[in-house]
């Protein structure tokens, strides 16, 4: 993957200052703060990366070429340009400049948009310096980010804005020596990453898919991992919120029922930890908002998978939802009248094997296996379920839907997506009413 830096120029007469990159030796004596950044970052780079400077007319004139400043008398001041300081560089990297537009229209600032995205490929990495960035330029640079990570999958490894307001005004800074001249330049990287840590958050509470939380989770993270060998408790935590959401996010997805209750639980120790922690700072609020949202499961087999159930519903997984209901409900039946936990396959066939039974008025003598080898379970069972006409309608209804939505409608009666939508609700609503007719899910 190629590295790409892009540089606005501006058109000040800019002073020579050092300017001091976090994590680099101090760049002394240069006017342009891409200079700096190039010097820097750019130094081992190849021929297949690039420079793109990006210059209107009057920046091409003043500050690419040399000597285009004048005094205040018209006179020519001796100036060197951008151009010449990176030849004087002797970079393997190719550097170019890119004409665009004063951004003094609508227009203008819509071709900006373009030319800047069209210098990105798939994959790149991109280096960004908005120091000279002229109107509403710092502001488009940021939607391009977005739409570049999106559209051609960049990362971006920085954004540098050189802070030479830090000084004070410029005729303070004019009157400073050169070596009292130290400019920092700020790394807004963390803002961009607090965006994408925003969308994948909102993508998580509108979809439910936490792939983009892991990936963040472990990416920022890894820098700091790697300086500390692992020792880092702060970096494990939020690694580990991240897996722990996709384990919950890919669960449900997979309709992985055994699985709810202890993804949950790991979830919520984790949104525990990471409130004790320093770092992510902005991002707590947005966490809270996680924990408001798994606050519906109590940490209880049946009662989880029907908050399951509405997770599905709320997040347009209803396939998911018919089955974890479904099998939930089976969980349920084998609990309350075998006190069993459910795990044996038997005994959950046998659930759905009484429900046709009773549906059928089927004769113990035309009994089927298991009911056939599991004679006094299968009376057990019938007798318990057979006073509630209102379950068993509901369980054979939702074997009904889950064979239909299973052959993706295949059938002489295949239902609406908003019937399907429709009824899921009714059905996990009812589930819920039965459930705690049981003395189960008292809080719902």
């Amino acid at each position: 993957m190629r590295k790409i830096f892009v540089s606005f120029l501006g058109t000040n007469d800019y002073l020579p200052c050092t300017y001091q990159i976090n994590g680099y030796e101090p760049v002394q004596g240069v006017r342009f703060v891409q200079e700096a950044c190039i010097a820097r970052w750019c130094g081992p780079w190849l021929a297949d990366d690039r420079i793109y400077i990006c210059v209107t007319d009057e920046s091409y004139e003043k500050n690419w070429l040399d000597n285009g400043h004048k005094d205040r008398d018209g006179n020519i001041q001796t100036r060197q340009g951008l151009q010449t300081r990176l030849k004087a560089l002797n970079l393997n990297v190719p550097f170019e400049v890119v004409k665009i537009p004063a951004g003094k229209s609508e227009d203008q600032i819509w071709q900006i948009f373009e030319q800047v995205f069209s210098l990105l490929n798939e994959k790149d990495n991109l280096y960004l310096d908005i120091t000279h960035a002229f109107r509403s330029l710092p502001m488009l640079a940021m939607v391009i980010l977005s739409y570049a990570k999106a559209m051609r999958s960049i990362t971006v490894r920085a954004i540098s804005y050189g802070a030479m307001e830090a000084l004070g005004n410029l005729e303070k800074i004019r009157r400073m020596d050169i070596e009292d001249r130290e400019v920092p330049v700020f790394d807004l990287l963390p803002f961009d990453r607090l965006q994408d840590w925003v969308i994948a958050l909102d993508r998580f509470t509108a979809t439910g898919d936490a792939a983009m939380i892991e990936h963040l989770a472990d990416m920022d993270m890894r820098p700091l991992r790697k300086a500390t060998k692992g020792q880092n408790t702060d970096a494990f935590t939020i690694k580990k919120l991240g897996q722990h959401l996709n384990a919950f996010s890919v669960g449900l997805a997979t309709c992985r029922g055994l699985e709810i209750s202890a993804n949950v639980a790991a979830v919520k120790n984790s949104l525990q930890q990471i409130e004790d922690l320093n770092i992510l700072k902005p991002l707590k609020p947005l966490l809270h908002k996680l924990e408001t949202s798994l606050a519906a499961f109590p940490g209880e087999e049946v009662a989880d998978g029907l908050a399951a159930v509405r997770w599905c519903l709320d997040h347009q997984l209803y396939q998911q939802g018919y089955t974890i209901l479904q099998e939930t409900l089976t969980t349920f039946v084998v609990n309350k009248v075998l006190g069993l936990d459910g795990r044996n396959q038997g005994d959950r066939d046998l659930v759905n094997q009484c429900v046709t039974i009773i549906k059928k008025n089927i004769p113990e003598s035309e009994w089927l296996p298991p009911a056939r080898d599991e004679k006094l379970k299968t009376r057990k069972m019938i007798s318990w379920l057979k006073p509630q006409q209102d379950l068993v309608d509901n369980l054979r209804n939702l074997s009904d839907t889950r064979n239909d939505l299973n052959h993706a409608g295949h059938n002489d009666k295949p239902s609406k997506p908003k019937t399907l939508q429709k009824n899921l609700l009714g059905f996990v609503e009812e589930m819920g009413r039965i459930c705690a007719r049981h003395g189960n899910l008292s809080s719902q």
